[in-house]
């Protein structure tokens, strides 16, 4: 990676335009990135350290935060280098890095309140088909009851109650992926049809339940 050594003492405008031409080799745009990055890091890192020690965030996630910043710059590279003077160009992009990563501690915080609500996805949620095996597992006659209106459901509204129960999160709609994921399966339907499913499941299910409340009642000698 000592290439991008060549590019060590070039000004930070050419770099820039350099950068931000997607016509230029990939090579030297990715060199010239890490040239940006080497320049630019410290300063950035500095920057974030202290707003994050404003609100009690340690020097790791002033880290995170200026390496986001850095692939955020990577993926849009929209410095409008047009509209700056190249004789002060070093702090132009300095206040531009620095509006970045204001937007990325912001990111980072509502992320944080969100998992602390359990209103967090990481993309790793799939559809669930079927229940897991229970060996050995002691169920009360409501679970016992709960799990057979679960297995007398046809697949396609057993897989939507399931993944709706494992997934579904106060406040929040399932991951877009995996919504899209669940309409394939069912067979290209819309997300209506997938509503209409979650309900009709719902509702045989709490017919078994309440089924099994009377029957109990009925054991017990109350009617």
């Amino acid at each position: 990676m000592d290439d991008w050594k060549k590019f060590e003492n070039e000004n930070t405008y050419d770099l820039i335009k350099t950068f931000q031409d997607r016509n230029q080799p990939d090579n030297t745009r990715d060199l010239v990135f890490f040239t940006l990055c080497y320049r630019f890091r410290k300063d950035l890192l500095n920057k974030c350290e202290i707003n994050c020690k404003r609100f009690k965030h340690d020097v790791n996630v002033a880290e995170q935060i200026a390496e986001s910043t850095f692939k955020n710059y990577a993926l849009k590279g929209d410095f409008k280098i047009e509209k700056t003077n190249a004789s002060n160009i070093d702090d132009s992009f300095k206040l531009y890095l620095y509006g970045i990563a204001k937007n990325e501690l912001t990111d980072y915080y509502r992320l944080q309140q969100r998992k602390k609500r359990g209103h967090f996805y990481d993309g790793s949620q799939t559809i669930i088909k079927d229940l897991p095996p229970l060996p050995n597992v002691k169920l009360s006659i409501e679970d016992q009851i709960r799990l057979k209106a679960i297995e007398s459901l046809s697949p396609s509204h057993r897989a939507v109650y399931l993944t709706y129960k494992q997934h579904e999160r106060m406040g929040c709609n399932l991951p877009k992926k995996l919504l899209e994921e669940l309409r394939e399966f069912l067979g290209g339907v819309k997300q209506t049809t997938v509503r209409g499913y979650k309900k009709e499941a719902n509702d045989k299910i709490d017919k078994y339940i309440e089924i099994m409340k009377l029957t109990k009642e009925l054991s017990d000698g109350e009617f």
